[in-house]
């Protein structure tokens, strides 16, 4: 029996980066046990009032130099009565850099610092975010910066995290602590309501609302609040390449080549987003440490050749890395419908002594710093071990591995075809049968969902489906049906269906390869897929579709096909097939998923 027959009416954007890129990126530190032994760690403790902040630029990294009052020293050197402090970061007249877990002070407001020494007699923090205090105004308690949150913790050894303390408590207790007494870190701490209240107070950075999965954080550009991502991923139009650098990593057996190696590759192979992101070898250093917070293009360097980092501690307390994305902040793209900023390169500086946490976790540092190259923030997910990208990094010994959520961030900000946003109703279909091999689209990063499908491509969807993802039919002969010639750009395919016994044509002689698949004819084609070419239907009962009689020409094929799960129709109340209606490409994303059960990726 031929198929029913039916007749049917026939931008480039160039970007400066030495006049308007520049970076987002984050830290990794290895706590101290507690702030006693911060402040033994550090060159100066010392609580000072914010008297203002300016902006310095060089041909590296902007940095932000603000000017201290000292109101008590507490332990360690002496910083003079008016002192300053260089952090990495801030908006300067040509160029800005927005840096993650780098502290910004607010002129008026006092703080409690702990300080390593920079160059030219400044100082910086010694673990950027991570410990310093801020007072609440009005009040004796000291809390957290805003921008503690986005250091990211490793936490592969116990530590005392950093909560709300009575100020003039903790202040004569590190000052004793750091004199040889014993840390206690209750003689100090506020009531727990009080820290309930207080850290749930804090001023939050600027952000801007994305309908994003839940947990999954972006960087975003501070003064506008927009997120960064990296555009033509899905085109192919770009790649976002790392190198890594000579000298390798001190006490890392390959010196941490592998690290970003399996770093990158955790990234680019995840099959449910596309993330073009390039290993590209290795090359030496290219660094002219200035002094001023150096950075090497598209590049990982180890060992912080130029002092960007206050050093570990002995016992592996520190900043660990920082890495980010290079990105342009007076340009912005449109993607899923919201606004982001276009990245544009990669950078990560991997600390000297880094190599302490061990070579597996500290392959987990390099992709977590990675990760923030292309664009992803602090994932904040109910059970942190879901994301290799949250703020504590877990030392499991998955190493350079992407974890559930992860993976969900990255299909929302890098799904494969752009017009299949990770809300479309057929997201996961359509995922399913690109990871199989059965499309690659309809053009150049998009699918077409809701474009109608051609029995021509009708036929390769079901031989691909039938033969896997590598099948090539042979050669067409252009004998089997009089409306497709070997030089048509399906006939190989349509000729295989034939072959296989999934069709003899739309007419006697026929196949109508540009006419419209219809939801009918779909079910017959499923059925002989999963049952063979001369299989028959069961009679139809008339009962399970209301727009499908007993007497309906496709109604058995239909009936049988609802019966097998392969579809649950076109509509819910009342329960309809419309099998008038052309079959587009999104619902045969759904028919192929389930007639060849391909597996499909999560949803959160």
């Amino acid at each position: 029996m031929h198929e029913r027959f039916r007749v049917l009416p026939v931008i480039a954007v160039v970007v400066l980066l030495c006049l308007t890129a520049f970076p987002a990126r984050a830290t990794t530190v290895a706590p101290p046990a507690n702030l006693g032994h911060l402040a033994r760690v550090s060159a100066a403790v010392v609580f000072a009032e914010a008297i203002g902040s300016r902006v310095e630029e060089d041909e590296r990294l902007p940095y932000t130099v603000t000017r201290f009052l000292t109101l008590r020293p507490v332990a360690g050197a002496d910083p003079g009565a008016i002192f300053e402090v260089r952090e990495p970061g801030g908006s300067g007249k040509v160029r800005a850099a927005a840096v993650a877990g780098a502290p910004r002070y607010q002129e008026g407001h006092d703080y409690l610092l702990f300080l390593d020494r920079a160059t030219a007699g400044r100082w910086r923090s010694k673990m950027m975010a991570y410990g310093l205090l801020e007072e609440v105004a009005g009040t004796d308690r000291l809390r957290p910066l805003p921008e503690a949150p986005k250091v990211e913790v490793v936490t592969g050894k116990s530590y005392e995290p950093v909560g709300v303390y009575r100020k003039g408590a903790l202040l004569d207790h590190l000052r004793a602590v750091a004199r040889g007494a014993a840390w206690d870190g209750r003689k100090v701490a506020a009531s727990p309501a009080e820290t309930a209240a207080l850290m749930a107070g804090g001023e939050p950075l600027p952000t801007k609302a994305l309908s994003a999965p839940t947990g999954c954080v972006y960087l975003i550009n501070d003064p506008d609040g927009l997120p960064i991502r990296w555009f033509g991923y899905e085109t192919g139009a770009t790649t976002s390449h790392v190198v890594a650098t000579t000298p390798g990593q001190t006490g890392i057996a390959d010196g941490g080549i592998s690290a970003v190696q399996s770093g990158v590759a955790a990234w680019a192979g995840h099959p449910d987003a596309v993330i073009r992101f390039v290993y590209d070898g290795v090359r030496a250093s290219n660094l002219s440490c200035s002094g001023n917070f150096d950075y090497d293009d598209g590049a990982v360097v180890f060992n912080d050749p130029c002092g960007d980092i206050a050093d570990l501690a002995s016992n592996c307390a520190g900043t660990l890395a920082f890495g980010g994305a290079i990105y342009d902040p007076n340009s912005t793209s449109t993607y899923d419908g919201a606004q982001w900023h276009p990245a544009t390169s990669t950078f990560v500086i991997v600390n000297n002594g880094t190599q302490c946490v061990g070579e597996t976790s500290f392959k987990e540092v390099l992709t977590h710093e990675l990760g923030h190259t292309q664009g992803f923030g602090h994932h904040n997910p109910p059970d942190p071990a879901t994301a290799v990208m949250s703020a504590k990094l877990k030392g499991d010994g998955l190493g350079a591995t992407l974890r559930a959520t992860d993976k969900v961030c990255a299909d929302f900000a890098y799904h494969t075809f752009l017009d299949v946003p990770y809300s479309q109703f057929f997201w996961q279909q359509i995922e399913a049968i690109q990871n199989a091999g059965l499309t690659n689209g309809c053009a150049a990063g998009l699918y077409c969902p809701s474009s109608n499908v051609t029995r021509g491509e009708m036929a390769k969807f079901l031989e691909l489906g039938l033969h896997g993802a590598g099948f090539v039919p042979p050669a067409a002969t252009g004998t089997v049906f009089s409306d497709v010639p070997a030089s048509y750009w399906a006939a190989p395919w349509i000729e295989q269906l034939y072959r296989d016994g999934i069709t003899k044509g739309c007419a006697v002689g026929r196949y109508c390869p540009e006419s419209p698949v219809l939801r009918s004819e779909m079910a017959g084609f499923l059925l002989r897929v999963r049952y063979g070419g001369n299989y028959v239907a069961p009679p139809a009962t008339g009962t399970v579709f209301v727009d499908v009689p007993a007497s309906y020409w496709a109604a058995d094929n239909i009936e049988k096909l609802y019966a097998d799960g392969l579809t649950s129709g076109c509509s819910a109340q009342p329960r309809a097939y419309c099998p008038e209606q052309s079959v587009t490409r999104d619902q045969m994303a759904g028919f192929l998923s389930k007639t060849f059960n391909l597996p499909l990726p999560p949803l959160p």
